[in-house]
C-alpha cells in the first residue's frame, strides 16, 4: 500500500513540474519546427522563401529599433 501512496505522489510532482515546464518545452518545439521548416522551404522553394524571410527580419529588425529608441527617451 505504501509503495503506491509513493508512486502515486511521485507521479503528482511529475505532472506538476511538467505543467511548470509544458510553455518552455513547447515554445522549443515550436521553435524547431519552425526551423526545420524554413529549411525545407529554402531548399524546396528559394525564390519565394528568401523574399517573406527578409521581410519578416526587416520587420523584426524595425520593431527591435522602435523599441530601443522609446526606451532611451523614456530613461
Amino acid at each position: 500500500m505504501e509503495f503506491l501512496l509513493l508512486w502515486a505522489d511521485d507521479l503528482d510532482d511529475a505532472i506538476g513540474a511538467l505543467r511548470h515546464l509544458a510553455p518552455q518545452i513547447l515554445g522549443f518545439l515550436s521553435a524547431c519546427a519552425l526551423f526545420a521548416g524554413t529549411g525545407a522551404a529554402l531548399v524546396f522553394a528559394p525564390q519565394v522563401t528568401l523574399p517573406v524571410a527578409a521581410v519578416g527580419l526587416s520587420g523584426s529588425l524595425i520593431e527591435l529599433a522602435r523599441r530601443r529608441r522609446q526606451s532611451a527617451v523614456r530613461g
